[in-house]
């Protein structure tokens, strides 16, 4: 029996398509009470002022708090880490300083919803303003040298100046992406409840409930045992929802203050301005090559803005240090621009994704520079070792996602010169790019219990974003057992379950799923044992290795006998038997192998040459993610991705007023994101193998992996049917007519 490599629908959806699911913000606690955050209108400088009488006053109101009464916060910890990952620095309602527009300066503590927006709307404050500083091409020039985040800020492996200079072909052009903001379904949400025994327990919309857990041990000064933090169900996460915002620490503080549960949610126009965001970016690349297309050298340096009081990096020049062999060398270096805006923060996917529509972008470039078809560029720029690290790959699936997804896509039957496939009155254009997404490897704990009635409950502090999760660790779990999957049910999103890391970065699979099935494995050993050997031993006399688990008997070859889970646990007396997993991979950058996940993007585009609209006619997308546990939910996964990534090439981008310094755009009807309309059928294909060196499961990243070069494949598809190139995302009307 096997349900690994099944295409098993989710279990989790009925309950979502029912409403039986219940999200954060559908928790309610006896008394509780609601808050509601009021924002600074500007961008720079203090609050003089804040007169909160009248809101005092007002029907409803429990408590008002501003930076005179709000209890005191310890420090965020430095360095970073996703430990103890804060989404800012800087911590609310502390002092008068405004640093940047919707920073909360007031929070309304009410009986009921609308007494406490109502009451935020009786506050009056009065402020010394200061000018704005804005981000934008021109302020690169006032661009820092940041300090390390995450990886190392710059690299440098051979010479990549004399690369670029040796190449018969050299091209060096700039690049520029958007601000961009989440936009999930659900609103963050936070629900705080002490208990008598100084307890807290926080109903939060979190991809990391440890995380969480750390962060607010640190900053509310108490011991991690009296936290708990639990989020079951996540309408979308993306990377937004794995930091701990103000607003998570502001209602911790006030439920003790005022010794009853708070509730807060924020409204859509306040995650434009609280809850971090994608930073635009300014992306310069220099590239040499021969010929015949063989890079020589590539220079890839990429500014980005951050918040005044953080350090925040988006590593747009991190692919360009492994995705391609470049024979003389590659160079790449970040730099930050201090601005007044909230801190950025991981969104879908973050570094790659920005990186790659400059990189691949560029790559096409030199195809047509050179005469080589954009494939066949690629292919002759296929990397045996990483280029970056000297090692060698765990897998490296880029010359299948490249060869087969060209051959679904029917590449060979593309005209290669600029405006001349047609449609009707629309011009055709097709495009294309590589991929390449981090591996990350992280410790993960999971425990899988066999109970009285033979069923089996998998444990485990990770979560399911709506990705499948809770059906995944299922499949994992029986197929360890032996058993059929309705015989197993998962517990998540809970800090009294086994520790796990965060959910991002496509990550949990691999690692998470990992110590489900080291978990699940002991437990099966341990029914073995008792077979063999315990009490009214069924099995007595065989030999483990001639044991088999299979539709939930264990039996051996040699003998004529089966029990049933039930039934060995009856015959020694046990109401449950527990097999705990941990994961403790080395981290990637120190393994004997560089471990990534692997694509290729094709795409096909209509432009209308009179109206400068563009649309989507079909994609598809070639994968190297290692071992796929289930095709249904790693094609939806793909699905989602692209649609992620259609949104960033063509409508995604959030406008920054450039005399009040905050963004304009605050709610769905201005802020554009694709709808089914939008969409066409998408193709999808898994070409990858288990990877041990990856994961004990053979799975790598695969959800962020798929939102990454659909925008520079988009993108060269609007070149090869307009013949006019945009180096600016996204790509509206007003940049092709």
């Amino acid at each position: 029996m096997t349900t690994i490599g099944q295409p098993v629908s989710r279990y989790d959806g009925r309950l979502k398509v029912t409403g039986a699911a219940a999200y954060t913000a559908d928790i309610f606690l006896p008394g509780a009470t609601h808050g509601a955050i009021v924002q600074s209108t500007i961008a720079n400088g203090r609050a003089v002022s804040i007169d909160t009488a009248a809101a005092e006053r007002a029907p409803g109101v429990v408590a008002v708090f501003t930076y005179r009464n709000m209890p005191r916060m310890k420090s965020t910890p430095r360095p970073w880490s996703h430990l103890h990952p804060h989404g800012q620095s800087y911590l609310p309602l502390q002092d008068d300083n405004i640093h940047y527009a919707g920073q909360p300066i007031a929070l309304i503590i009410a009986e009921t919803l609308d007494q406490a927006a109502h009451a935020g709307t009786l506050i009056e404050v009065s402020y010394e303003t200061r000018d704005p500083v804005l981000f934008g091409p021109k302020m690169v020039k006032e661009a820092v040298d940041p300090p390390q985040f995450l990886w190392p800020v710059s690299s440098s492996v051979g010479n990549a100046e004399k690369g670029i200079a040796d190449g018969s072909i050299r091209l060096e052009q700039t690049y520029t992406t958007s601000d961009r903001h989440h936009n999930q379904m659900e609103p963050h949400a936070t629900t705080a409840v002490w208990a008598s025994d100084g307890t807290l327990t926080l109903y939060e919309t979190t991809q990391h409930i440890f995380g969480a857990r750390e962060l607010i041990s640190i900053v509310l000064g108490m011991p991690l045992e009296k936290i708990i933090v639990v989020s079951q169900f996540i309408g979308g996460g993306f990377g937004g929802k794995a930091y701990v915002w103000p607003h998570t620490l502001l209602t911790a503080l006030a439920a003790k203050a005022v010794d009853r549960p708070v509730r807060l949610q924020l409204t859509r126009a306040q995650m434009y301005s609280m809850v971090g965001h994608q930073s635009a970016t300014v992306q310069t690349i220099a590239v040499g090559a021969r010929e015949n297309g063989k890079l020589t050298g590539i220079r890839h340096e990429s500014v980005s803005a951050t918040s005044v009081f953080d350090d925040y990096i988006e590593y747009a020049a991190l692919s360009t240090r492994s995705l391609w062999a470049v024979s003389g060398g590659i160079s790449t270096n970040h730099k930050i621009v201090h601005a007044n805006r909230n801190t950025p923060t991981a969104m879908r996917s973050p570094h790659e994704a920005l990186g790659h529509f400059a990189l691949e972008s560029a790559m096409d470039e030199l195809a047509y520079a050179s005469g080589v078809d954009p494939v066949a560029l690629r292919l002759v720029n296929d990397a045996e070792l990483d280029p970056h690290s000297g090692r060698p790959y765990s897998s490296r699936a880029m010359r299948e996602c490249l060869m087969e997804g060209a051959a679904r896509f029917g590449w060979d039957k593309r005209s290669p010169k600029p405006r001349s496939m047609r449609d009707g009155r629309h011009l055709i254009g097709q495009g294309m790019a590589g991929a390449i997404y981090t591996h990350w490897r992280w410790p993960a704990e999971a425990r899988v219990i066999i109970l009285a009635d033979g069923t089996a409950l998998v444990e485990t502090g990770s979560h399911d974003l709506g990705t499948g999760t809770y059906t995944v660790m299922r499949q994992i779990a029986a197929d360890g057992l032996g058993i059929s999957l309705d015989k197993v049910s998962v517990r998540l999103g809970d800090t009294r379950l086994p520790a796990s890391h965060a959910s991002i970065g496509s990550a949990t699979m691999a690692n998470a799923g990992a110590s489900v099935m080291l978990a699940a494995q002991a437990a099966r050993n341990k029914a073995i044992e008792l077979a063999l050997s315990g009490r009214d031993a069924p099995l007595a006399g065989a030999v483990a290795k001639e044991v088999t688990l299979a539709d939930g008997f264990i039996s051996a070859a040699a003998r004529n006998v089966k029990v049933s889970y039930a039934e060995l646990l009856a015959r020694s007396g046990l109401s449950e038997l527990v097999g705990e997993g941990k994961y403790d991979p080395v981290e990637e950058a120190n393994g004997p192998k560089a471990i990534f996940s692997f694509a290729a993007v094709f795409a096909e585009v209509r432009v209308d040459p009179e109206l400068g609209v563009v649309r989507l006619n079909r994609l598809v997308g070639a994968y190297d993610a290692g071992r796929i546990v289930n095709p249904k939910t790693a094609r939806s996964q793909a699905i989602g991705g692209i649609i992620w990534g259609v949104g960033q090439a063509l409508m995604e981008q959030s406008e920054m007023d450039q005399v009040l310094g905050r963004f304009l755009n605050r709610n769905y009807s201005g802020y554009l994101v694709p709808t089914n309309a939008d969409i066409p059928e998408l193709e999808t294909l898994f070409v990858g193998e288990f990877d041990e060196e990856a994961s004990p499961l053979g799975a790598k990243g695969l959800g962020e992996l798929t939102a990454v070069s659909v925008a520079p494949a988009i993108a060269n598809a609007v070149y090869h049917a307009i013949g006019k190139r945009i180096r600016d995302l996204p790509i509206t009307i007003e940049k092709l007519l």
